[in-house]
């Protein structure tokens, strides 16, 4: 199985993301510089991968996507909301939304992209309700 080594995205204030993952998700900054189109960047490291963000000319949000939101799989879905509001990364009125096989709530980073934080409670409980529904992906 191959993992995920890094993801790279475009981002309208590179500051703010070092800030964001950092302080919000324990990200560790490895890299920062300006490339030599004059754009900042900057790597910062997770767990087991590397996210690397860069600006642009005319950065825009987008409103229609193709790329929902990124997952986080944590152990603690409860403690990672709680640390989250108590950073003022997570409105207190945001809930656990729970479901038959995870737990899990979303988050915003600074552009509006979406972070799904997720805690599995049965995933291998999931895996066979996907087999019974004789889903087959060849």
């Amino acid at each position: 199985m191959k993992i995920i080594d890094h993801l790279n995205r475009y981002v309208s204030d590179v500051d703010k993301f070092i800030d964001f993952y950092k302080n919000a998700l324990d990200y560790a900054l490895i890299d920062i510089g300006t490339k030599s189109d004059g754009k900042r960047y900057a790597i910062l490291k997770g767990d087991g991968h590397e996210l690397f963000i860069s600006e642009r000319d005319l950065f825009s949000i987008e409103t229609v996507k193709n790329f929902r939101h990124i997952g986080y799989h944590v152990d603690d879905v409860d403690g990672w909301l709680d640390t989250l509001k108590s950073k003022g990364y997570a409105h207190e009125s945001q809930e656990i939304i729970v479901k038959p096989f995870s737990k899990q709530f979303y988050l915003k980073d600074p552009d509006g992209f979406e972070i799904d934080f997720i805690q599995w409670t049965d995933k291998q409980g999931f895996y066979r309700y996907l087999r019974d529904k004789n889903i087959t992906c060849q």
